[in-house]
């Protein structure tokens, strides 16, 4: 019986640094009926130079180029280049263990499920200097996930990471719930994207072996100062709630979607105020979303203890610390911006 084919999609924005690594763990990929789709997502160094010269010797792999229009559209411009029966993601700048396609299609392949997730290994980005390429954890125990189930695993992290790169998709199951990025937003782009797709997975599973390794650089987005793109996890989770509301059977999944979204809206406060930022209406609707959203703890069994005591900590000490912000946008909350709108209808 053939393998399947498996397509990667990897966004790249000036990754030209990172892409010689990269290229080492697909070469080395014990799994080899797989397609690597790169987008080249407007890069101004040598990385479409770089992508182009690594494909000319291996035809299975492609190069797709576009403006630099963030990591939802090129993730977007790579679902449309996927011609394998499933598909997975990797960024340009991680590593993937010598067997990572291979159990993740294994655990899919025999649990008959729509999803698998592997375990992750996070690394300092120095430190992957004398990582061993062709280390091959072993696969751990499997535990399956029903649809609800999954649901409340990926919001709660319990069991599963937020990470959209661990998982390893259905084409099929892509197609028919219509999962894409919302464009045009570049934080929390993977919440949206895997909950419209869990929302027609019917079996979930996850096992422990750690073959994905999250490379953590200070000059990535996630380790950056504020900026207005941390705003845009927002957008991304207002359309997650906007999804599941629509579902009944789905109700219990919400307090565990803004357990969530009071957890990066202490990140976000956290970096306002440790910089010049100064709109403090957007301020003021932020410190509300932790506040309103704090409320639904008691109603998520499944989330860690320390969030239960941070995040009512965190409310208290933002109420003082941004008490001006609040007397002079009491209500804004309530209000939305069009590409919130937007993202709540799912458009």
């Amino acid at each position: 019986m053939s393998e399947p084919l498996v397509s990667v999609i990897i966004p790249c924005y000036n990754a030209e640094r990172f892409l010689p690594t990269l290229f080492k763990c697909f070469d080395r990929q014990t799994y080899r009926n797989f397609q690597a789709i790169f987008v080249n997502d407007g890069s101004t160094d040598g990385t479409l130079k770089v992508l182009n010269e690594y494909c000319s010797s291996r035809p299975q792999h492609t190069v797709v180029s576009g403006n630099n229009l963030g990591v939802a559209s090129a993730r977007n411009k790579g679902l449309d280049a996927v011609r394998g029966e499933f598909f997975t993601f990797c960024d340009a700048d991680d590593i993937i263990c010598a067997n990572h396609i291979e159990l993740l299609v294994k655990h899919l392949c025999e649990e008959n499920a729509d999803m698998a997730v592997c375990a992750i290994r996070r690394m300092a980005g120095k430190k992957a200097e004398g990582f061993d390429f062709g280390l091959k954890p072993r696969a751990k125990k499997v535990r399956a996930f029903d649809r609800t189930q999954a649901l409340t695993q990926y919001f709660s992290q319990e069991v599963f990471d937020f990470l959209l790169l661990n998982k390893i998709y259905r084409t099929e199951i892509m197609l028919k719930s219509g999962a894409r990025f919302l464009e045009g937003t570049r934080y929390g782009e993977e919440s949206y994207f895997i909950c419209k797709y869990l929302m027609r997975a019917e079996k979930t599973v996850f096992y422990g072996a750690k073959t994905y390794v999250y490379l953590q650089h200070k000059s990535s987005l996630m380790h950056s100062g504020f900026n207005e793109k941390r705003n845009d996890i927002y957008i991304n989770i207002n359309a997650v709630l906007g999804e599941l509301e629509s579902d009944q059977s789905l109700a219990s999944v919400i307090p565990y979607v803004k357990v969530m979204r009071a957890g990066y809206s202490i990140g976000i406060l956290h970096f306002i105020l440790h910089s010049d930022y100064k709109n403090d209406c957007a301020v003021s609707k932020i410190v509300h979303y932790l506040k309103t959203d704090a409320q639904n703890i008691k109603k998520s069994r499944k989330i860690a203890l320390y969030k239960k005591i941070f995040i009512p900590v965190c409310v208290l000490l933002a109420k003082i610390i941004f008490r001006k912000q609040l007397k002079k946008y009491p209500r804004a909350v309530s209000i939305k911006t069009p590409a919130e709108s937007a993202g709540e209808s799912g458009k």
